[in-house]
C-alpha cells in the first residue's frame, strides 16, 4: 500500500489497514481463513472511518488497498478450490473403499 516512492505518508488508518491486510493474509496462506472474519469486519470499519475522517485516503491509497484485497481473495479461493477437490477425492475413495469391500 504505502511504498516509499508513495508521495501519501503513513497514517494510523494506512498502518492499521496494512497490518490488518497481513493478518489476513496469514491466516489465508495458512489455510485458515475461517478465523479471518473478526479482521475483515475491522478492516471494513477502519477503512469507513478513513474515507470519512478529515485526512482521507487519496485513490492511489484505495486502488492499493484493493488490489491487496483482490490479490488475498484470489489466495482464498485457489484454497478453497482445492480443499473442495480433496474432499471430493475422499469420498470418492471411501466410496470405492466401501464397493472393494462390499465385492469380497
Amino acid at each position: 500500500m504505502d511504498s516509499p516512492t508513495s508521495p501519501q505518508p503513513l497514517t494510523k488508518y494506512s498502518e492499521l489497514i496494512q497490518t490488518l491486510l497481513s493478518n489476513i493474509e496469514v491466516l489465508v496462506n495458512d489455510n485458515n481463513a475461517d478465523e479471518a472474519q473478526p479482521f475483515l469486519d475491522t478492516l471494513n470499519t477502519n477503512i469507513k472511518q478513513w474515507c470519512e475522517s478529515n485526512e482521507g485516503p487519496s485513490a492511489e491509497q484505495l486502488e492499493l488497498i484493493q488490489l491487496r484485497i483482490n490479490t488475498i481473495l484470489v489466495k482464498a479461493n485457489s484454497a478453497k478450490n482445492e480443499s473442495s477437490k480433496a474432499i471430493i477425492k475422499q469420498k470418492k475413495s471411501g466410496k470405492a473403499i466401501k464397493v472393494y469391500r462390499a465385492a469380497k
